[in-house]
């Protein structure tokens, strides 16, 4: 739709307007529930269990995905060496050979982040990302589950594009902190 002759450019420009307005911490704050919710849908595990699943609505992803390339760029020189996995081309494969890589995965640490103290670091380690981080994670999101809707109040959403740039957090205690 973008390379369309007839308004294509249009839409550009709307579309950056809005990413930017969205960026910039300016979604209605009665709209920013909704918008920064979505979809739940609760899948079988194989071991037993329900895997929960959000598929946020169209236009998040795309200002998630502005801002975490916006995040990056200034989290890059931060990350590295210690952490691999955002902003840092070709990850381990550039390790010296004397080097290992230890891959941890906590079990649900999605949901296991403090939004509170997430967003404390992102105010104090990159302010000018903290808007649009605080539009997305101040308040509770609403996910819709066929008829009921859920409040989602704590972590990061699974799914979220900020998730690898919000999500490596060193934890102590109940306080993240930016090791």
């Amino acid at each position: 739709m973008l390379l369309s002759r007839e308004g294509g450019s249009e839409l550009h420009s709307a579309l950056t307007t809005f990413v930017n307005m969205v960026l910039a911490g300016r979604c209605p704050k009665d709209v920013a529930p909704v918008f920064f919710g979505g979809h739940l849908l609760a899948l079988n595990k194989k071991s037993g269990g329900i895997r929960t699943i959000v598929v946020g609505f169209s236009l998040r992803p795309l200002v998630s995905k502005c801002a975490t390339s916006f995040g990056t760029k200034l989290l890059t020189d931060f990350f590295h060496p210690h952490q691999l996995g955002v902003g840092i081309p070709g990850g381990c494969e550039e390790l010296p050979p004397d080097h290992i890589v230890v891959k941890l995965d906590f079990s649900n640490a999605f949901n296991s982040l403090h939004r509170f103290d997430m967003l404390s670091t992102v105010h104090s380690r990159i302010p000018d990302f903290y808007s649009y981080c605080c539009s997305a994670y101040s308040q509770p999101s609403v996910l819709f589950y066929g008829s009921h809707t859920v409040l989602s109040q704590e972590g990061l959403q699974q799914g979220d594009p900020l998730g690898p740039l919000l999500g490596p957090y060193a934890r102590r205690g109940r306080k993240l902190v930016w090791a």
